[in-house]
C-alpha cells in the first residue's frame, strides 16, 4: 500500500514536469505489448521510424486518457443517483464497492462521497477486469476529487457538480492489479479513499470537469484542457437535442490529434485511434475492449 501510495504521489507531482519532460510515467524497462492484426502491421511500419511512436502505444494512452475521464464521470453519475433528490445543503455519505458488466468485461471499482452544504470530495478506484487482450494490459485508475468540488442546482433544478478532479490512470499486465482500501474518507481528503495495486506504470492527471444532471439523467459534460503527465491533453463537449445526447472528446499532444471518442449518455460509444482508424469499444465510460 505504502508503494501504491508513493507511485501515486510520485506520478502527480510529475505532472509538474510534463512541458519539460514530455515524458509518460514508469516505462523504463516495460516491454510493449502485443498488438491486434492491425496495429501489428501498424508497429512493423512505425519501427522503421526512429523515435516514433507505436500504433499500440497510441492505442495505450488514448485508452489512459478516456478511462482517466471515465473514472470520474460514472461515479459521479452513481453518485448523483444515490442523491436525487437531496438539497445541496443536506450532508451525504456514500461508500459504494460494485462491479458492472459491459461487452462481457467486468469494471470492478470502490468509491466514497463526502457531501456537506454544497461542496463534496470523492475518491474512486478501479480497473477493467479482463484487460484489454490485443493490447496484453488491464487499465485501473485512482481519482477523485479530494478538495473543492461543488455541488447544486440551476434555475430548473438540474444538478450541477463542478471540480478539477485529479488522479492516475495505471496499466499492469492482466490480471495484476486489485483495490485496496486507504482509510476513510474526510473532505478536504489527505489520502484517497482507494487505491490500485499491482500497477506498472502511471499516467497522472488533472482534468477541470463540469456536469448537470436533469431529472437523473446527464444533460450536459464539459472537459476543458485536461492535462496527463503523458503530454496529451483532452477537451470534452456535448450535443443534444430532443431525442439524443452525444459526449464527443478530443485527444491531443502538442499539435497531433491522438484519438477522439463518442459516447451516449450513459457512457457507451467508441474511441477511434487517429493514425490507424483501430476502434474500442466503450462501455459505461471505461473502455472494454475492441
Amino acid at each position: 500500500m505504502a508503494r501504491l501510495a508513493a507511485l501515486a504521489a510520485a506520478a502527480l507531482a510529475g505532472l509538474m514536469l510534463t512541458d519539460c519532460a514530455g515524458g509518460s510515467f514508469g516505462q523504463g524497462g516495460f516491454s510493449l505489448p502485443a498488438a491486434d492484426g492491425v496495429q501489428t502491421v501498424s508497429d512493423a511500419a512505425d519501427a522503421l521510424v526512429a523515435h516514433r511512436t507505436t500504433a499500440s502505444q497510441k492505442a495505450q494512452a488514448a485508452i489512459a486518457v478516456t478511462d482517466g475521464l471515465g473514472s470520474f464521470v460514472r461515479e459521479i453519475s452513481a453518485d448523483q443517483r444515490s442523491m436525487a433528490g437531496r438539497a445541496a445543503n443536506i450532508s451525504a455519505r456514500s461508500l459504494r464497492d460494485y462491479t458492472v458488466e459491459r461487452n462481457g468485461k467486468r469494471i470492478l471499482s470502490a468509491s466514497e462521497l463526502v457531501e456537506r452544504g454544497g461542496r463534496f470530495c470523492q475518491s474512486a478506484a478501479g480497473y477493467l477486469a479482463g484487460g484489454i487482450p490485443s493490447l496484453d494490459q488491464t487499465f485501473g485508475w485512482q481519482s477523485g476529487t479530494y478538495t473543492g468540488g461543488r455541488r447544486g442546482t440551476d434555475s430548473r433544478g438540474s444538478a450541477l457538480w463542478s471540480a478539477n478532479a485529479s488522479g492516475a490512470v495505471l496499466q499492469g499486465s492482466i490480471g495484476s492489479l486489485s483495490i485496496a482500501h486507504n482509510g476513510g474518507a474526510t473532505c478536504p481528503m489527505n489520502a484517497p479513499a482507494f487505491i490500485v495495486k499491482g500497477g506498472t506504470s502511471a499516467n497522472a492527471f488533472t482534468m477541470p470537469i463540469s456536469m448537470q444532471f436533469r431529472r437523473g439523467d446527464l444533460v450536459n459534460l464539459s472537459v476543458v484542457n485536461a492535462r496527463f503527465a503523458s503530454g496529451d491533453t483532452l477537451e470534452v463537449a456535448t450535443r443534444a437535442d430532443r431525442q439524443y445526447m452525444q459526449v464527443r472528446g478530443i485527444i491531443t499532444n502538442g499539435r497531433i490529434q491522438v484519438a477522439t471518442f463518442f459516447t451516449n449518455a450513459t457512457g457507451d460509444g467508441t474511441l477511434t485511434i487517429t493514425s490507424t482508424g483501430a476502434q474500442y469499444a466503450i462501455g459505461d465510460w471505461i473502455v472494454v475492449g475492441i
